[in-house]
């Protein structure tokens, strides 16, 4: 590629001007991936070009067409996706919070997994819900509702070596949501801790 050109007014566009920039300064619109091999011999590193028959993006890294655009993977379906990377985020990375509120119906006794972080559970009738350590970040949190005139009883599940909330310490410790349609939260803190807050008594 010979670089990035701005061409005065009036002046005269040549075919080696063409060849060396407008062609990599555009974007090359293809029918698709074979045409565009057949078309572009010695692809060059930046190059962006649209396919029509997948109508998407690619860009050449210097070795081969990539998606410009790539979907979310990992997670669990119909969850929020929650990003938290160990490095800087580069290009192509995902770096949201929440990208979907979800709300999960429940109506019997439950043992919070992985999968429920970030998201709400919706209780509708009374139950025990078991809270180990699952959650992998400091500061994710599982929102639960008792969308019941029963009580839904949070406590501790197994890994967790700091719970407390409501005034009470202590992994043993039982949290009651004993008023109708309340709610509460279960966050966690810190390596292995964990804090209820909310509408909960001991």
């Amino acid at each position: 590629m010979s670089g990035f050109r701005t061409w005065s007014p009036g002046e005269v566009i040549t075919a080696s001007n063409i060849n060396d920039y407008l062609q990599n300064q555009a974007v090359m619109v293809f029918a698709d991936a074979a045409t565009r091999t057949s078309t572009i011999s010695v692809p060059l590193e930046g190059m962006l070009s649209w396919l029509e028959d997948e109508n998407e993006f690619s860009y050449y890294d210097g070795s081969a067409w990539q998606d410009l655009i790539v979907p979310i993977t990992g997670g669990t379906a119909g969850q929020a996706y929650v990003s938290n990377g160990a490095s800087v985020a580069g290009f192509q990375d995902v770096k949201a919070e929440f990208i979907a509120t979800t709300v999960t119906n429940k109506s019997s006794a439950y043992t919070v997994v992985l999968g429920d972080a970030n998201t709400t559970l919706n209780f509708t009738a009374a139950a025990v819900i078991t809270f180990p350590d699952v959650l992998t970040s400091i500061g994710d949190r599982v929102d639960i509702i008792a969308n019941t005139t029963s009580t839904v009883e949070i406590i501790a599940g197994s890994g967790v070596t700091s719970w407390a909330g409501a005034g009470s310490e202590g992994t043993s410790v039982e949290f009651y949501i004993d008023t109708p349609y309340a709610a509460a939260s279960v966050i966690k803190t810190a390596a292995n801790q964990y804090r209820v807050i909310g509408r909960v008594s001991a």
